[in-house]
């Protein structure tokens, strides 16, 4: 099951960024590609798959029925008077074999038992490693977004050395001012080259979830500023029924069951019955031979672990009930980081960059016609940037928290993941 609140899923291709096209030849990724990549080819997912084979060969070991015992007894032998030598010996060949009593079917129920932990544990493991794709994947979309927004400020730099020189040029402003101007183009190139950097090694961390050391994907295909919804927080926790680290305790509650009743099947001792036929030297006859063996329960050998299989059970229902707590508390503070990181998103996205956009647009007029100076030319122009790096931290902050979310709830991340223009 996807939930298309974390990212939304847009068909347009994305704009392309200003990194090395060499780097960003392969197609674009999105979100449900990346988590089925991962879930197909994780090594960590890949390693868990062992575990479930060792258990299977546990159930298998358990349902194995004893062997029975092949046994030859000699009597009356290398004694002495009428008992010397073979002459009077009586051999017994004979046949034995253990009764289980149940103990057999007690061994497989807690062995399947433990199977089923291992599943659940598996499911666990595999929304933890999709949850994880998605923020990774995130964090990709973030290191596109800010590229963008330093390319943008390259190209106001840019033109703002231009704008400098026409001034300086008409004397209408000192030499310093394009000086400054330059520097400050050069340091927009060193954040611009550090943003591709980020990018680079964003990319690569999100390829190895599913073992590549390369990435072999463009773009990752996302629109990381359509706001995941928020739900209601009753609707919600009524989801905290799928959430696999829940449901594993009813799986661990069974295999403590199933422990239980292993443990008081050892107080029921294993019988033996055993079958021959005797041999009597003396005579040349043979005679039949049965048995039945029959430990006398004088004490109980299973009473200690009884106790502790009765304790483990009672820990697995108080462990769950704790973890029952702290995931509605988690629940309920992602739910409220949720809500302000999208008013914060929505504030800045509506009201806050729009108006930075238009006092910008009057100072470059302004400055253009001498009535302002360059520091209040630049200040604007870094205001309007660091709105929009704040727009893409936001709506980060959204998206991480709706895969928390997710994540709590027992849902993959969303149908996702769109271009990323600020």
């Amino acid at each position: 099951m996807f939930l298309s609140g974390a990212i939304a899923v847009q068909a347009a291709e994305p704009s392309p960024l200003s990194i090395n096209e060499s780097v960003m030849n392969g197609p674009p990724l999105p979100l449900q590609e990346a988590i089925r990549r991962t879930l197909g080819a994780n090594p960590e997912l890949a390693v868990f798959g062992y575990d479930l084979r060792a258990q299977d060969g546990q159930i298998l070991q358990a349902g194995v029925r004893p062997n029975p015992e092949l046994a030859l007894d000699v009597e009356d032998v290398l004694g002495t008077g009428d008992h010397e030598g073979l002459r009077t010996a009586q051999t017994t060949l004979s046949l034995h074999q253990v009764l289980e009593r149940g103990a057999r079917d007690r061994r497989v129920d807690a062995a399947s038992a433990g199977r089923a932990v291992l599943n659940a544990e598996l499911a666990e493991k595999r929304l933890d490693t999709a949850a994880e794709t998605a923020r990774r994947f995130v964090h990709v979309l973030s290191d596109q977004a800010q590229l963008e927004v330093t390319h943008e400020a390259l190209t106001l730099a840019g033109k703002t050395v231009e704008a400098a020189r026409l001034r300086v040029n008409a004397a209408r402003s000192p030499a310093a001012e394009l000086v400054r101007a330059e520097a400050a183009q050069a340091r927009a190139d060193l954040d611009h080259q550090h943003a591709e950097h980020e990018l680079l090694t964003s990319r690569r961390q999100l390829a190895a979830l599913w073992g590549e050391t390369e990435p072999a994907f463009g773009l990752a295909q996302g629109k990381l500023l359509v706001l995941p919804p928020l739900q209601a927080y009753e609707a919600l926790r009524t989801r905290l029924a799928g959430n696999p680290s829940l449901t594993r305790f009813i799986a661990e509650a069974r295999l403590r069951d199933a422990e239980i009743r292993l443990a008081e099947q050892r107080r029921i001792p294993a019988w033996q019955v055993s079958a021959g036929l005797r041999h009597y030297n003396d005579s040349g006859d043979v005679a039949g031979v049965f048995g039945l063996s029959i430990p006398l329960p004088w004490h109980n050998p299973a009473q200690g672990f009884v106790v502790e299989a009765e304790a483990k059970r009672a820990q697995v229902d108080a462990s769950r009930h704790a973890a029952e707590v702290q995931t509605l508390t988690k629940l309920f503070e992602w739910f409220q980081v949720l809500k302000q990181a999208r008013n914060e998103a929505e504030t800045l996205e509506r009201t806050v960059l729009p108006k930075m956009q238009e006092a910008l647009r009057q100072t470059e007029y302004a400055y253009a016609r001498g009535r302002y100076g360059y520091t209040e030319l630049v200040a604007a122009q870094q205001e309007v940037l660091a709105l929009k790096r704040a727009r893409i931290q936001a709506a980060v902050n959204a998206q991480s928290t709706a895969i928390e979310i997710d994540r709590l709830t027992g849902t993959l991340p969303g149908d996702a993941a769109q271009d990323v223009s600020p």
